[in-house]
């Protein structure tokens, strides 16, 4: 396919001229110009087949490469990219989508999904983020895209600024040429070029950051994902590497500058260094020249609506603003025009800038004159930039402030440039905002707070400027863009102080703590799971001494209302607080009735390497056997479980004095490249799983070190009678901070020996635990999929599978509607999926849960009981995902008669399988804030154990993040991963179509 016959698409094709030079850097790989035009080749004919040209496509961040590709496959195919951060909130995601009526949503598995009220159905293209190819495709739910009236539309930039007025502006494909073609010519952009692009996705200045570099045949080096929200982050993306080429907005260079000095580090090869979209301090410029002192600095001014950059001040050094401490924007570049209106006796008046190429205009509500088209108000032909400057005695453009800093006090019209600029004299102050909130608010960004206050106040009576409300921070809080965010220093000013009495804020408080939450926002909209919700009511009730259950969480929606329901009804005054079991004294200990019920249904036949659990812990460094072993030692020291080991005769439970005890380290080297490191992490992993661990010597754990130049991987394998998977999570992440040298957080309160006590298997079990299962598991048979012949057909494999943004969407939203959890929604999804696929009537799905009773998470031992759900066969979703919520709430609460117990009265214990059902489904909750690609391997993976059931699904999720991960034996896929695929469709498709359902509603 061509790039087409205009201008942009001519320079566009330098971006992937080449072949074996690097484009792109990220993390340990990358791509080459050969690879890079594969990738975009690929994705511009698939967008073309899904209809995009000329209509809008949402580009969705972070910074990775397969933005990248997503990014010139729009603009290659002629469709119009519209670039998402994927920090946006909610509701301003969701006007981007109802503005831009999208064809297609192109993402990528590292896109995050913090918004769930999209307002199209369009179809999605998930990229792999690191090499930019298609890994999932999804069908728009109905043919909502609206087309452009002109092949000029370029891309559209929805902005609020600092202001927060929306609007989405058009650029125009022969403006981004005109801008791209001066841009590289005047400042020499060259092959040797390389840029530390830092510039959030959604800033219109990230086109030029990305485009100008590409097309000059230099190379991109991209940061970690989110890397810009922390500018130490950012720090270490220049110091780590070469880059000659930097853009940054003030706001964030001057605390980047900081992080860098701090860690004495400097920027010898940087040539080129651009600021823009703010202000520039001449102190941040003398920052910057201490740090890359052969470099040359350059201040760029423009607005979105006038393309990029329109004027620009090259040679920039310390001394260039001269007694004003403000550097100039310098002359406008050609086929721009500035001037400023209507100066007043000091020369300051708005800035108005006539652009030859400026955007397209605005989108307008309505539509154009034919259906299913935009409507275009076009650009002024004189725009006002809400700036205010002044002109130099050389001619030379000064920004001077905001109109924004003109407040009416009192009903006059007061500046308070003047005011921004002393405070900004003032020694330790790094920054200052003026805001409007009922009146002036002065906010000053200060690392020494001291006694500014006083002398900003002493300003504003020197300047006679009407008082204003003064507050320092040590920081101010920036957008995403860099910028600081005005709209949120506004809102952080209350009118007046109000103490709601009813929400009772110590309820709230503490409820928020528990939860890690900092905003009162509704359970299902941060993606809390049924077994987040499980530990927080335990907690909960344990605390307040209320008696709530999940579902009653959910139910009240929120913390505000949950907090305010608890305050009615709990005797706060006598918290429980008292631990389950207590000291269980001197062994033996029994077996608790989890592990009863486990070893009866896996363990039945002897031990087997299906009972390995394993877990990698990367470490950033070099690792010594030493500092291994003495971290196992802390390990079992710190966790008692696994202390504990079986009897001979398997009966019972001994707890082993390990004080003093070597622990023994497995090494295995690599070579430190990463696809050689993660080869090799992967075979020791196989090695270690595979090999049975003996539950008769404590501790019932193996650990094996990989070992590279200056990281290295730490695989932790443990046996499953003493460790669910929650638990592993908890053991790896108290290893990783005792192998970093840290103390972990939570210190455990309570040991597993008491659960064991305390959860002793009765002689006589409920009878109404007893009743409820004979009732509900009636009639149910022996579940067993299709398998192929073969000794190697047990052989568990794993593989993950994304849902996308699109699908995540929907199924947060179905479960909203519900009232359940997204794990029932998908849960419902998947025994359909399952069933549909084997040609099987509605399934029985063993359901492992999590059960505490009682338990803190910060307690490792085996937690786990199997639930049953059955299938209804009905065609709705949304009725199957209320239906199984039910069964696992009521399951749960009559688990006390264990899964071994059921199976082995219903006459199914001795089935080759997993009893009653070899097909499984849980869930896995991740710390919140990883992406989709952390939740697993989208390869298939050998677990390098048997598998005793056939097919198991996991829900991975991690706040709004969703992924599936398969457990399945080699002998249900024949075909690779065909099997699973095909399930995994049928889960998309049905949860899609529920979503769409219940939007068109």
């Amino acid at each position: 396919m061509d790039w087409g016959n205009d201008g942009l698409a001519e320079l566009l094709e330098l971006a992937t001229t080449g072949d074996a030079t690097t484009a792109v850097e990220w993390r340990d790989g990358g791509l080459t110009r050969a690879e890079l035009r594969a990738a975009v080749d690929a994705l511009a004919d698939l967008l073309v087949e899904l209809g995009a040209p000329r209509t809008t496509v949402l580009l969705f961040g972070p910074l990775c490469p397969a933005y990248v590709v997503g990014l010139l496959a729009a603009l290659r195919c002629g469709a119009v990219p519209v670039p998402v951060d994927a920090g946006l909130d909610p509701d301003r995601y969701a006007w981007t989508e109802g503005v831009a009526r999208p064809s297609v949503l192109v993402t990528s598995d590292v896109s995050t999904v913090a918004h769930f009220r999209g307002r199209t159905d369009a179809g999605e293209v998930l990229l792999d983020a690191a090499t930019g190819r298609v890994a999932l495709t999804t069908s728009p739910g109905a043919p909502t895209a609206w087309r452009y009236p002109t092949p000029d539309a370029g891309y559209l930039i929805p902005t609020s600024g600092s202001t927060g007025e929306a609007k989405a502006v058009v650029g125009s494909r022969s403006g981004l040429h005109a801008f791209l073609s001066w841009f590289v010519a005047e400042f020499g952009l060259h092959a040797g070029d390389t840029c530390a692009a830092v510039t959030r996705v959604n800033f219109d200045p990230s086109l030029r950051e990305l485009l100008a570099v590409l097309v000059a045949g230099g190379r991109l080096r991209l940061p970690e994902v989110d890397a810009q929200l922390d500018p130490r982050a950012v720090a270490e993306h220049f110091a780590a590497g070469t880059s000659t080429v930097a853009f940054l907005v003030p706001s964030l260079a001057r605390r980047v500058a900081d992080a860098l000095h701090a860690r004495s580090a400097t920027l010898p090869d940087l040539r080129l260094a651009f600021f823009a979209g703010e202000v520039l301090p001449t102190r941040v410029v003398e920052r910057w020249a201490r740090l890359a002192p052969g470099a040359e600095f350059v201040n760029l001014y423009g607005m979105t609506e006038g393309t990029l950059a329109q004027l620009y001040r090259r040679g920039v050094t310390p001394t260039t603003g001269g007694a004003a401490k403000v550097v100039p924007v310098g002359r406008p570049r050609p086929g721009v025009e500035v001037r400023v209106d209507q100066p007043g006796p000091d020369g300051h008046g708005e800035v108005l800038v006539t652009s030859a190429k400026p955007a397209l205009g605005t989108l307008a509500d309505g539509g154009g004159s034919a259906p299913g088209t935009f409507r275009i108000d076009p650009m002024p032909a004189t725009l006002r930039t809400g700036d205010v400057g002044r002109r130099t005695d050389e001619g030379e453009l000064v920004i001077v402030g905001r109109l924004g800093n003109t407040l009416k006090v009192a009903g006059k019209r007061v500046s308070f440039d003047r005011l921004v600029a002393a405070v900004e004299d003032l020694p330790g102050v790094d920054q200052c905002v003026v805001v409007d909130r009922q009146g002036p608010h002065v906010f000053v960004a200060a690392p020494d707070p001291g006694a500014l206050r006083e002398l900003v106040l002493d300003v504003v009576k020197r300047l006679e400027l009407p008082r204003p409300v003064v507050h320092v921070r040590a920081e101010l809080p920036l957008l995403r863009s860099g910028k600081v965010d005005r709209v949120a220093l506004a809102a952080s000013v209350e009118d007046t102080p109000v103490v709601d009495a009813a929400a009772g804020r110590g309820v709230e408080d503490a409820l928020l703590d528990l939860l890690g939450l900092d905003a009162p926002e509704s359970f299902v909209d941060v993606g809390l799971s049924s077994l987040d919700m499980m530990d927080f009511a335990l907690e909960v009730n344990r605390r307040f001494g209320a008696d709530l259950s999940v579902r009653d969480c959910f139910e009240h929606r929120d913390v505000a209302s949950l907090a305010r329901a608890i305050e009615r009804s709990a005797d706060r005054t006598a918290p429980t607080g008292e631990v389950l079991g207590g000291d269980p004294g001197p062994g033996p200990y029994p077996l608790s009735t989890r592990q009863h019920a486990y070893m009866a249904i896996t363990m039945a036949d002897g031990n087997a390497n299906w009972c390995n659990l394993s877990r990698e812990i990367p470490v950033d460094r070099a690792l010594s056997t030493a500092e291994v072993g003495a971290a196992v030692a802390e390990l079992v020291a710190r966790h008692d479980v696994l202390r504990l080991a079986l009897t001979p005769d398997w009966s019972r439970q001994v707890h082993v004095d390990t004080a003093g005890r070597g622990f023994a380290v497995t090494v295995h080297e690599s070579s430190g490249d990463h696809d050689d490191h993660r080869d090799v992490v992967q075979r020791a992993r196989v090695e270690a799983v595979a090999e049975l661990v003996d539950p008769t010597l404590a501790p019932a754990i193996r650990v094996a070190l990989v070992r590279g130049r200056e990281t290295g991987s730490v695989i932790l394998v443990a046996h499953h009678l003493f460790v669910d998977g929650l638990s592993l999570d908890l053991l790896a992440a108290d290893f990783r901070a005792l192998l970093r040298g840290e103390r972990p957080d939570d210190v455990p309160r309570q040991g597993f020996r008491g659960y064991c006590v305390a959860t002793r298997r009765s002689p006589e079990p409920p009878a109404a635990d007893v009743e409820h299962w004979t009732a509900f598991l009636s009639g149910v048979r022996q579940v067993e999929l299709p398998e192929a012949p073969g000794a190697d057909a047990q052989d568990g494999m794993l593989v993950s599978r994304p849902f996308g943004v699109a699908c995540s969407r929907a199924a947060h939203r179905v479960a909203e509607a519900v009232g359940v959890s997204v794990f029932a929604v998908v849960l419902a999804a998947f025994e359909r999926a399952v069933a549909e696929e084997f040609g099987l009537g509605p399934l029985s799905v063993v359901v492992p849960v999590q059960v505490r009773e009682g338990y803190r998470t910060s307690t490792a031992g085996m937690f786990m009981s199997q639930l049953v759900v059955r299938g209804t066969g009905s065609t709705s979703l949304r009725d199957n995902a209320r239906e199984l919520a039910r069964q696992v709430e009521v399951g749960t609460a009559h688990s006390a008669w264990e899964f071994d117990q059921r199976v082995e009265a219903l006459g199914l214990a001795g089935s080759a399988g997993f009893p009653l059902s070899t097909v499984l489904f849980n869930q896995h909750p991740k710390p919140r804030g990883l992406r989709v690609r952390d939740l697993g391997s989208r390869s298939p993976r050998e677990l390098g154990r048997k598998l005793r059931y056939q097919l198991q699904g996991e829900l991975q999720m991690s706040a709004g993040e969703i992924a599936l991960t398969y457990y399945y034996r080699r002998g249900i896929a024949p075909d690779g991963t065909g099997v699973v695929d095909r399930v995994h469709a049928r889960v998309l498709a049905a949860v899609s179509a529920a979503g769409r359902a219940g939007h068109a509603d």
